[in-house]
């Protein structure tokens, strides 16, 4: 019985333990030093990447969550998809964020993910409608590409249909180079902003000195010494779910996220800001 009483109580401890690690924000600091490779850099850039929020809200009206993010004092914030779970009263969420961050004049990249693309499924005027009024806060590169302070950023809007496919022949029909284009060869830093990072060794196609991606949630529990448990696709032990990793000639940035999908649950794996700085 005493056994018993003890597996319940690690039980509630780790559930205990896992959501209240929902509420807190790590802020995680990464470097890279490109040299004399991109003549476009004048000066260091620090650039904060956020992912994943699913209309998660840290203080009332996400005031935390974007006091923090202004706290770093960045040169750029890259929001990588994910900021709704896909339904039409989520709007206001996205639309309370984002304005707070373009009231702080806080210049802001958005790359939708799946969630946001899952709009369509309910109206496909839904997702106009969103786009639009995004448009009006922040700088919405969908397979668009934009040059900002001698960065030049692509948005891959990753098909919908990838996101439930099986990956066989995947390569049949998925170009991102058709979407997004491919990165000339002038000189600056090329930054690749892909919501999943499953395909990102097709991604490296485009030509991407850093490829920034989340969508894994870091696993959502992270195992010390092995990594994250479990995937979006309900993959055991997915590689790559966080952190910097090469790909190619490429590093690739993978944000383990702010938010979560159903149950307000994370376990050794805090909610994340990732702040990089490019030198």
């Amino acid at each position: 019985m005493i056994i018993v009483y003890c597996l319940l109580g690690l039980i509630l401890a780790a559930a205990l333990t896992a959501v209240i690690e929902t509420r807190i924000l790590r802020v995680t600091h990464y470097e890279l030093d490109v040299g004399k490779k991109c003549s476009g850099i004048k000066k260091p850039l620090k650039v904060v990447i956020v992912s994943d929020l699913h209309c998660t809200r840290f203080g009332t009206g996400n005031r935390r969550l974007v006091e923090r993010i202004a706290e770093q004092n960045a040169d750029l914030v890259i929001v990588a998809g994910d900021v709704i779970n896909g339904r039409p009263q989520d709007i206001r969420y996205a639309t309370e964020f984002f304005g707070q961050l373009n009231d702080r004049g806080i210049d802001t990249v958005y790359v939708f993910g799946n969630h946001e693309q899952k709009l369509s499924l309910v109206d496909e005027e839904e997702l106009d409608t969103y786009t639009s009024l995004m448009k009006k806060l922040v700088r919405v590169v969908n397979n668009e590409t934009i040059e900002i302070g001698g960065l030049v950023i692509k948005g891959l809007l990753i098909p919908l249909k990838m996101y439930r496919d099986r990956m066989i022949n995947i390569s049949d029909y998925f170009d991102p180079v058709g979407l997004a284009g491919e990165f000339e060869d002038d000189g600056k830093y090329h930054i690749l902003v892909a919501h999943d990072p499953t395909f990102a060794a097709m991604y490296s196609r485009i030509g991407a000195d850093l490829i920034i991606s989340g969508h894994l949630h870091g696993g959502i529990i992270r195992i010390p010494f092995i990594g994250g448990l479990i995937s979006p696709r309900h993959k055991l032990f997915p590689r790559r779910t966080k952190g910097m990793f090469d790909e190619g000639k490429a590093k690739l940035l993978v944000t383990s996220g702010i938010g979560w999908h159903a149950l307000p649950f994370r376990f050794f794996n805090d909610p994340q800001i990732a702040v990089l700085e490019i030198k």
